[in-house]
């Protein structure tokens, strides 16, 4: 009896009806997977934040002459965003490797720099562990704890600066860009030799296309290439006039303290 019971059940499962609406769940799942994560749908919900932008960068500028950069972007950023995203795990100027910030589903590692011409570079982990001067390390090794640290996230959020003479204008634009993108992919490390000096001619780090690590500089992982590889990334854009006067910190209570 318990036999022919589940005989049954298993006729049932397997009807042309239910098969169908299993696998028609299974898709819309997979196609969920893909749109929340997807590189088009997150850039055009950021690139509708054009005029949030502009006016938190505008607002930050009315107090402070410094430019937005390295942990100040963190939070200018969720500023940015908080309209239209869940914000979690957020940094709070901790520098631990990897990610800095959440945005609904999205993980976000934060970056800022400003441009040298057409040309930027963009500090990554420290790789001191894995490579040095007392020890220079193995190319797969290497790139084994670069993949390692790059798992916490998915996104690159990256403000890039281009500052006139003493800052009195300074143009933002906002990036986001997929770790996987070619110019952060490293297949292959090759020695890089230093050229003058006490280590003429001795391994002093390491480099690829678009990649470099100095054992001098802490063995830092810089990702380098020029800016037209990313244009297609661009969400914002704006421009400010630093030259103007600033709102300073007392102004600020005496204006909304009663209001707070």
């Amino acid at each position: 009896m318990e036999a022919t019971q589940i005989k049954t059940r298993t006729k049932e499962l397997n009807s042309p009806e239910i098969v169908y609406n299993i696998v028609r769940c299974q898709s819309f799942c997979r196609g969920w997977f893909v749109r929340r994560k997807n590189i088009y749908g997150i850039s055009k919900k950021f690139k509708n934040l054009q005029s949030t932008f502009t006016a938190t960068v505008n607002g930050y500028h009315m107090i402070n002459k410094t430019p937005i950069k390295e942990s100040v972007w963190e939070e200018v950023n969720c500023d940015i965003v908080r309209s239209v995203c869940s914000i979690t795990d957020e940094a709070n100027g901790n520098h631990a490797s990897g990610k800095d910030n959440r945005f609904d589903n999205i993980n976000v590692s934060n970056k800022s720099t400003k441009t040298d011409g057409n040309n930027v570079s963009i500090s990554s982990y420290r790789l001191s562990s894995v490579c040095n001067d007392k020890n220079n390390g193995n190319p797969q090794e290497i790139l084994n704890e670069i993949e390692k640290r790059d798992k916490s996230f998915e996104y690159y959020s990256i403000l890039i600066r281009n500052e006139t003479k003493n800052n009195a204008k300074i143009q933002y634009a906002w990036y986001i860009i997929p770790k996987n993108y070619y110019i952060f992919k490293i297949d292959k490390l090759t020695p890089k030799i230093g050229q003058k000096g006490k280590k003429k001619d001795e391994v002093v780090g390491w480099k690829s296309k678009y990649c470099d690590i100095t054992f001098s500089m802490s063995s830092q992982l810089w990702h380098k290439f020029n800016i037209g590889c990313i244009e297609k990334y661009k969400v914002c854009s704006t421009e400010i006039d630093n030259s103007k006067s600033k709102i300073n910190y007392s102004q600020i209570f005496h204006s909304f303290s009663d209001t707070i």
